[in-house]
């Protein structure tokens, strides 16, 4: 990976070819889901308004069936 940079002028016959760091399936999954909950938190702040603290944000599903679930928590008064 350090040596990209000797990458941007490459021969015709490498063209259209990427390079991305190789994960464990456990890692790419936790990105994926780390993504969808900073998405969903984004999308609400921007359409709602209100405190992103005040809800739980929880992946759900499996593969292409995943999908964020919004859980509003209590707050409790001692």
């Amino acid at each position: 990976m350090a040596n990209l940079k000797n990458l941007k002028q490459p021969i015709d016959k490498f063209r259209g070819i990427g390079i991305a760091h190789d994960l464990p399936p456990k890692e790419r999954e936790e990105i994926k889901i780390k993504r969808l909950v900073k998405s969903a938190k984004d999308e609400h702040s921007a359409s709602i308004g209100d405190d992103v603290e005040n809800f739980k944000f929880v992946v759900v599903g499996k593969g292409q069936k995943r999908r964020v679930v919004k859980i509003r928590r209590r707050i409790t008064s001692s």
